[in-house]
């Protein structure tokens, strides 16, 4: 198996995984009462976004 279709399919996989976390830890803020702490949500885009890149890097 060559190594270019093992990253980009541990990329995709990892920008699902951390766009879902996301999602679901956006709907828990939106529930919430009072002050929040949103670091896990910040986290989680962020990463899905560079892993989105290493996608694009991999696909070429």
């Amino acid at each position: 198996m060559d190594l270019v279709l093992v990253g980009l399919i541990v990329s995709f996989i990892m920008c699902l995984y951390l766009f879902s976390i996301a999602f679901l830890e956006a709907m828990k803020i939106s529930n919430q009462e009072g002050k929040v702490r949103g670091s896990t949500l910040i986290m989680s885009v962020s990463m899905a976004f560079i892993f989105t890149r290493f996608i694009y890097v991999f696909y070429e």
